[in-house]
């Protein structure tokens, strides 16, 4: 473990002097950021806060690249603070998160959107877990519903990570509907349902 430190170290500290302020740069940070225990939660924060200021900076001139990497920072700081249980932080770096994320996947007009869609989805699923942490129920339901909807089209794709994300998000949403006193949206349930049912069976 201490090798991999002093690696990490190392390859920090030439990238740093090779190519201050990069993408690369900022990559990096994020990385680092992203494989620490929530113990060592303020360390980590200042990596994100490091690697979201050259984001930032990029913004005019890599715009696509910066967004990218600006929105799965934040993603990545919402699941350290969840794991903090420092919610309402968690609330925050999620919902610029999902904004962010959500305007990626209203740009892709005319193109394959499937990693914007999964992207998305992710943050609202950090949403709704710092919304549930907090006591906001409704809110969180209200969230996990949207989740359904954008993942919804990989529903009976044979996407793994898109249908264990969408599993989860379907089991949540039927939770909090129970803890809220609400009924299941059975207009948003049940194309997923047939959808699950075709792939499994072949039927058209």
């Amino acid at each position: 473990m201490q090798d991999e430190s002093d690696q990490d170290a190392l390859r920090l500290s030439f990238i740093e002097a090779t190519e201050p302020g990069s993408l690369t740069l900022a990559r990096h940070y994020l990385e680092m950021a992203t494989s620490q225990h929530h113990s060592k939660r303020d360390y980590a924060l200042s990596l994100f806060d490091k690697a979201d200021q050259i984001f930032v900076r990029h913004l005019s001139k890599a715009r696509d690249a910066a967004i990218a990497g600006l929105s799965l920072s934040l993603n990545n700081r919402a699941a350290l603070e969840i794991d903090a249980g420092q919610w309402e932080w968690a609330i925050d770096a999620a919902s610029q998160a999902v904004a962010l994320r959500r305007d990626r996947l209203n740009a892709c007009v005319g193109r394959k959107d499937d990693l914007e869609r999964l992207d998305l989805g992710y943050s609202l699923a950090a949403l709704v877990l710092a919304m549930r942490g907090s006591g906001q129920p409704d809110l969180a339901r209200e969230a996990a519903a949207e989740a359904l909807r954008v993942l919804g089209r990989f529903a009976g794709m044979n996407d793994q990570d898109a249908f264990i994300l969408l599993t989860k998000l379907i089991c949540i949403y039927a939770e909090l509907c129970q803890d809220t006193g609400h009924l299941p949206d059975a207009g948003l349930l049940l194309p997923l349902a047939q959808a699950f049912y075709k792939s499994k069976t072949g039927a058209s």
